[in-house]
């Protein structure tokens, strides 16, 4: 993970823990990065687990990439097989060098931005950077009553 994408994922977190957390004092976030960059814990009668993955364009590499090579990881598993849970309870948030836009993309729709025919769940795959042309971009604000809506489902 780069710092760039460290950065973004921090951004997000700060965001979860002072704007999100206040409201929904039965949410918790794990520290845990297995699954997905962030989890998120709702602790009540209606217990659910939501998974936010941080994915970011940068210039110097000019790609987006998801998946490790030589080894079987989350992210292209997760979009392969697409297993009902994480199509409900994962997103997927963008973000692109020097633009301060947040773009959110459900699996369905990240899978219509992989490059090539198919995912390779034992390499490194990328997305296509077309997605932040064909996204609704949302500035800090919208992103954060979108989120609160998300986890209120």
């Amino acid at each position: 993970m780069s710092e760039l994408e460290i950065s973004y994922e921090n951004k997000v977190r700060a965001i979860l823990l002072e704007q999100i957390m206040p409201c929904f004092p039965e949410i918790q976030i794990l520290e845990s990065k297995v699954i997905a960059d962030i989890i998120i814990c709702r602790n009540n009668e209606n217990p659910k687990l939501f998974f936010l993955e941080i994915k970011h364009f940068s210039y110097s590499k000019n790609r987006i990439g998801f998946g490790s090579k030589g080894k079987i990881t989350f992210q292209p598993e997760i979009l392969s097989k697409r297993p009902k849970h994480f199509e409900d309870n994962m997103r997927w948030v963008f973000f692109k060098e020097r633009d301060p836009f947040y773009y959110v993309l459900n699996n369905e729709d990240c899978c219509r931005y992989i490059m090539g025919k198919s995912i390779d769940i034992n390499k490194q795959n990328n997305f296509k950077d077309k997605l932040y042309r064909e996204t609704q971009p949302f500035n800090e604000h919208e992103f954060i009553d979108w989120l609160m809506c998300w986890l209120k489902s």
